[in-house]
């Protein structure tokens, strides 16, 4: 599934999670794991010998994450390479992944306050949206075995094409874990009809797409050997889906990057970014 995978740590809690599923991912694939840390000063010094101090604390504190992860790594038999970058952390980490030719970005969860959320947007969020290949990101610990890394996985369709690549990215996961496949969409009524005639008639309209998807998505299933368990529900979007992924105990959920405008993104996020923020799992936005 992935031939190399970059991991991004900050050196925090949520970065040896995210590490943890990374190797085991690399284990499984034989993949190339790298690992970067960005040197980055987050404040205006007053002068040089000040620069030279912070970067040198910062250093340090890079050399530890490093020795640390590559101690973890080698418990897994797993290879890990090193990349120290001084820069912007978002846009460099996306420019590395590009120029590893990377197929699979895993980061940690960072938790901001809600306002700061909705009006900046974490890193997390940010990596999502600009990262040119698919984005694991990982936020609470995760249990790995020497079986497969994934037991049961739900995903999320919309039937963009989004949702198709999603779709794929899902069927070869749950094929080469031999996981427990479900995929649900969300019938939802985009406005509030006046007319219950009018609601009616959207209301089939969309069951009728939706029941489309289902076909498309189990001739896909077939073709890889995959039973696909299927959920046909109504709700709001990111919450019923996030209950369903909680009720049904998934260990990954996954989604399909939505684009909208830059605006829309930075004040209020996409939905696979408000998924991202409430999934009880592990969510794979692939691209």
């Amino acid at each position: 599934m992935f031939n190399k995978i970059l991991h991004a740590s900050d050196g925090s809690k949520h970065a040896f999670d995210a590490l943890t599923l990374a190797l085991a991912i690399a284990w499984q694939n034989n993949s190339e794991l790298h690992i970067v840390c960005v040197e980055e000063i987050p404040y205006m010094p007053d002068s040089i010998a000040e620069v030279r101090e912070a970067t040198a604390a910062v250093a340090q504190k890079i050399q530890e994450v490093f020795q640390q992860a590559r101690a973890i790594a080698e418990e897994q038999s797993v290879t890990l390479h090193t990349h120290t970058i001084a820069g912007h952390p978002v846009r460099d980490i996306v420019r590395l992944a590009a120029d590893l030719n990377a197929d699979l970005l895993v980061i940690g969860a960072r938790g901001h306050s809600a306002l700061y959320e909705r009006m900046i947007g974490s890193k997390a969020d940010r990596i999502v949206q600009l990262a040119p290949c698919p984005v694991l990101v990982v936020k609470l610990p995760v249990e790995t075995s020497d079986g497969p890394v994934f037991k049961k996985i739900l995903h999320a369709n919309d039937g963009s094409k989004y949702g198709v690549h999603a779709l794929t990215v899902a069927l070869g996961l749950a094929q080469q874990n031999n996981a427990e496949l479900h995929m649900v969409c969300v019938e939802e009524i985009p406005y509030l009809s006046e007319i219950i005639d009018e609601s009616r008639e959207m209301a089939a309209i969309v069951a009728r797409r939706i029941e489309g998807v289902f076909q498309r998505a189990r001739a896909r299933a077939e073709e890889y050997r995959v039973t696909l368990h299927t959920h046909l529900m109504k709700g709001h979007p990111v919450r019923t889906i996030v209950k369903l992924a909680t009720d049904l105990n998934v260990d990954l959920l996954i989604v399909g990057a939505r684009g909208h405008s830059a605006l829309y993104v930075r004040m209020i996020g996409s939905q696979a970014d408000r998924i991202m923020k409430l999934a009880p799992c592990p969510v794979l936005v692939a691209k």
